[in-house]
């Protein structure tokens, strides 16, 4: 019988490889950051076993699982070869059939692997307690191309603690957002994601994070994390208007026109008529910074709206000159320092 070890036991543990034995379906979900999937059954096939086991009977099914499951074998034990020296841990949902077998025919092929006690089940239980556990965090804010993302990651560099949130949604949490990103995860596997960026961080120093609201795009925050975060400092850099239009059209001026364009028909009726079509027109006459300006009025309104909104929060402001990054970046570190005792 395959050894089985526990979430606890497992994390973090960097040399560990995962494999995941679910259907490809079930893995796109949410998975353990760095899985391969080695599916057992196709979704085809699982969705078949699935019915007979619930409508016509537990063994019949099981008997199914095994007819279509033992071609594949061969196969199976080869990918898993393939990934030695690495230390092989096989999860399925629960910890059960699907991964006990595989774990079984992989040990006595001579492959020494072991199986995720619990399964997937077991680790997303794991890391919800782990997000859920308190924290030391400062939230850095600032309005519509300010450049907290360019000031975090100079911060990280530095050696200061952040973790990207948006990059780990793919997606900058505007209209806007989505472009020049990838597709989006699920909010399980951002999840998933969001813990493995934790298990590199001392719980002792502060994490920073960006300022968010509770969904990133498609993309929802924890709510354990999400109401840390609301009770967390907030520090706001201002920049000057100027410097921030600066920023945004250097970043959207490769961007497909169209795609600007169908961008804001998502705020269109949060815009008067006449400032609407103001903007379609400066960006289909490649006028971009005069689009911009009309858009940093409707994004500044609502930005300062929700910074009115968070009366028990603790917040400070530093103004910083949006024309030297790596000045900012120094300036915003000797705040966070000071305030912090980092």
């Amino acid at each position: 019988m395959s050894r089985s070890v526990t979430f606890k036991e497992l994390f973090p543990c960097p040399t560990v490889q995962f494999v995941d034995v679910r259907s490809p379906v079930e893995f796109s979900q949410g998975h353990i950051p760095g899985a391969v999937n080695i599916p057992l059954f196709t979704d085809d096939e699982r969705a078949r076993i699935g019915t007979i086991y619930k409508q016509v009977d537990q063994e019949q099914a099981l008997a199914l699982g095994e007819e279509i499951a033992r071609p594949k074998v061969e196969q199976i034990i080869t990918l898993i070869e393939e990934m030695l020296p690495a230390d092989i841990v096989i999860y399925c949902w629960r910890g059960g059939k699907r991964s006990s077998e595989v774990c079984r025919l992989v040990n006595e092929a001579g492959v020494a692997v072991k199986r995720l006690h619990g399964g997937y089940r077991a680790y997303r239980r794991g890391i919800r307690s782990c997000i859920e556990q308190p924290r030391k965090l400062c939230i850095l804010g600032g309005k519509t191309g300010s450049g907290k993302t360019a000031i975090l990651q100079g911060l990280q560099a530095q050696g200061i603690q952040v973790i990207d949130l948006e990059a780990l949604a793919h997606h900058k949490g505007s209209v806007f957002g989505h472009i020049n990103e990838g597709a989006q995860p699920t909010t399980e596997q951002f999840e998933n994601d969001f813990h493995q960026e934790l298990q590199r961080l001392d719980p002792e120093n502060v994490l920073l994070l960006e300022n968010e609201s509770y969904v990133i795009g498609s993309v929802h925050l924890p709510p354990p994390l999400l109401l840390q975060m609301r009770a967390a400092p907030l520090l706001i850099i201002e920049v000057p208007v100027e410097a921030r239009i600066d920023r945004l059209v250097q970043e959207y001026s490769t961007t497909d026109r169209q795609e600007l364009t169908e961008a804001c028909q998502r705020i269109a009726q949060k815009l008067t008529r006449p400032r609407f079509l103001e903007i379609i027109d400066c960006i289909e006459r490649d006028d971009l910074r005069t689009a911009c300006e009309h858009l940093l009025v409707y994004y500044d309104y609502y930005y300062n709206r929700g910074i009115e909104k968070r009366k028990n929060q603790e917040i400070s402001f530093l103004s910083l000159s949006g024309f030297a990054l790596d000045d900012d970046i120094t300036r915003v570190k000797d705040t966070v320092i000071i305030q912090h005792a980092v």
